[in-house]
């Protein structure tokens, strides 16, 4: 399996025994029984009785603050003695960093069992030697294993599809060579290799099709649809890709297609999905790197709480370092095609638009782009569908049309060319520092340079019009109450949701050139421009009108990002004197919250949003001190 093989095969012997469920345990009980029978004999009362003393002695490791806390229910024979292994496992020093304290289950009963040690460095398949491709560490991944230990499962990994007859529950069926027998049971047990109702899974391509191909065209999609629709969706060649699919779909189908399905909410749908594909990428199942990737790329799709270290970010290091170590960029020839071309594309605009969300250093630098390689990126297979995935799709083969296929091929060119714009701007005003959070802690993330020429401003500015200005008619964004007529699935209307996110990106994108070139290295501490007024005004009016046309929840996650900045751009002007400026900002400030309050349902992070509104109107009543 790679790196760590043996410390994964381990840690699923141990998680064996904590799964919680009759028929796991039943079948483990049995097993024990079996085998005392045949190898111990007389010798099991012994061995329960040395388990008994050791399940005994752990809770006298755990610190003052855990004992004064509610005591747990007691521990089950079984269970203690996997924490007894568990311990034993882990206490090699190369086998485990750290452990934490997750799920409320303290940890601090193993602290004096495990002694940290030195950090590894793997030169496995998420290493690179390239100094900017973030490093990670090959038992990352053991934390969330551990978590699911001892913390419980995920309810709907196995059981959103409660309802489903068992004749029509499907699974893959295909193990990989390199996955162990003991590893591949685990996930199923877990519900990785679950596949989802064929009526769910329809709905869930459609949404993809629509939603997320046109700007992120990351797989094949004739022949995934292919494989998934008309030849055996059991034995699909990757599991991880399919469930990376699914999950990226997965935010925007109605609430009630999930419910229908099985599953208590939608939310409860996407992390069912996000925790197969975790799982599965953590156990290594895919060998292919450029299938890691593509799915990998998916995954920065899902928006969690915010808890933890696993945000999008992280899925988009582990991708272009796996990306890095195969040479993706280096294997590509301008005036040659391959779908190699296009998922370098991917990585470069999640980078761009990442970079904006989280406040963190470009991962590809701007010196490593060619635009001439945009010569080479074809969008789609001038080939026919197949029947029946036509018919499977329903509305949603519309989009499958070869005009609707250029229409969504014009976009993604746009998308990034304007990619490149952010990147310079962000090369070009803001740099990586150390920087004090709210908290107290300092965070790694972008601030503006102090010192910026004029030159630059007006380059970049320039930049941003000149694309404005060459924007293909059929890219550009219009009211969407123009086409009221039109059925809601249309195909005008789901591709008037991309127009309306370039053009989103491009007024995001010429607000943070003007806070960097009007305030450097300070804070927002005085009244916006009068450009950024009209920027902030012109973001808003468009969030209303799609929100008018229930069009605002078909928004991407970037939009979060979005109207993050726009929010960070009205706060001066809460404070200045000028009663009209006030009252547009305080409108500003409104309709970010509304808006992120509707995209609060499927992106987490939205919270942030409604929260740093919800302080700046407690600062003007005086009921917040800062």
């Amino acid at each position: 399996m790679g790196a760590g093989a043996t410390g994964v095969s381990r840690v699923s012997r141990v998680l064996f025994v904590h799964i919680e469920g009759n028929e796991l345990l039943n079948e483990y009980h049995r097993r024990v029984r079996s085998a005392d029978e045949r190898s111990f004999g007389a010798k099991q009362s012994k061995t329960h009785e040395s388990v008994a003393g050791a399940s005994r002695a752990i809770p006298t490791a755990t610190s003052p603050k855990t004992q004064a806390k509610k005591q747990p229910r007691s521990v089950p024979m079984d269970v203690a003695s996997s924490f007894g292994i568990l311990a034993q496992a882990f206490s090699n020093t190369e086998d485990v960093d750290h452990m934490d304290t997750y799920g409320g289950v303290d940890l601090d009963a193993f602290s004096q069992l495990i002694t940290p040690g030195s950090k590894p460095k793997s030169d496995g398949p998420h290493m690179s030697c390239t100094h900017n491709v973030p490093q990670t560490y090959p038992l990352d991944s053991y934390l969330t294993t551990i978590n699911e230990l001892l913390s419980p499962r995920t309810p709907d990994l196995i059981l959103g599809e409660q309802h489903q007859p068992f004749e029509l529950q499907r699974t893959f069926e295909l193990r990989p060579p390199h996955l162990s027998e003991e590893d591949y049971e685990y996930l199923a047990l877990k519900g990785a290799l679950r596949i989802v109702p064929v009526e769910l899974r329809n709905q869930l391509l459609g949404s993809y099709i629509k939603y997320v191909h046109p700007l992120l065209p990351i797989i094949d999609l004739q022949s995934f649809l292919c494989s998934v629709m008309v030849e055996d969706e059991t034995r699909f060649a990757s599991p991880l890709l399919h469930q990376a699919v699914m999950l990226a779909g997965s935010a925007f189908i109605a609430q009630e297609v999930a419910i229908g399905a099985g599953f208590s909410s939608r939310k409860a749908l996407r992390r069912t999905l996000f925790d197969r594909a975790k799982l599965l990428y953590e156990f290594e199942t895919e060998n292919d790197a450029y299938t890691q990737i593509q799915a990998l790329l998916l995954m920065t799709h899902w928006h969690g709480s915010g808890v933890g270290h696993k945000d999008p970010i992280y899925w988009f290091d582990l991708a272009y370092s796996t990306a890095e170590r195969v040479n993706l960029l280096g294997s590509l020839e301008p005036g040659s095609f391959s779908h190699k071309h296009r998922l370098w594309w991917c990585l470069y605009v999640r980078d761009r638009i990442l970079s904006l969300g989280f406040r963190r250093a470009l991962r590809i630098p701007n010196s490593d782009v060619t635009m001439s390689l945009l010569e080479s990126t074809k969008y789609y297979s001038s080939e026919l569908y197949h029947d029946f995935v036509l018919l499977m799709l329903g509305e949603a083969s519309a989009m499958l049309k070869w005009e609707n296929q250029e229409r969504m091929m014009l976009l993604f060119i746009q998308e990034i060319k304007l990619a490149h714009c952010v990147g310079v701007i962000v090369e070009y005003f803001y740099h990586d520092s150390w920087t004090p959070s709210p908290s107290g802690e300092a965070v790694y993330t972008l601030v503006p340079k102090t010192e910026i020429s004029q030159d630059a401003i007006a380059s970049c500015e320039q930049l941003l019009k000149t694309w404005m200005q060459n924007l293909p008619a059929l890219a550009h964004y219009f009211p969407p109450s123009l086409m009221c007529d039109l059925h809601p699935e249309s195909t005008e209307l789901v591709l008037l949701v991309h127009q309306a996110f370039l053009y989103l990106l491009h007024l995001t994108a010429m607000s943070i050139l003007y806070i960097a070139a009007s305030k450097g290295g300070d804070e927002l501490d005085q009244s916006a421009t009068p450009e950024m007024r009209g920027l902030a005004s012109q973001v808003n009016e468009t969030l209303n009108e799609l929100h008018d046309c229930s069009m605002l929840h078909l928004l991407p996650g970037s939009a979060v990002t979005i109207i993050g900045i726009i929010l960070e751009a009205s706060l001066p002007d809460l404070k200045v004197s000028d009663k009209i400026v006030r009252q547009q900002a305080m409108s500003n400030l409104y309709a970010c919250e509304e808006a992120a309050g509707h995209l609060l349902q499927t992106y987490p992070a939205a919270e942030i949003v409604i929260s740093k509104v919800q302080n700046a109107r407690g600062n003007l009543l005086g009921l917040v001190t800062t």
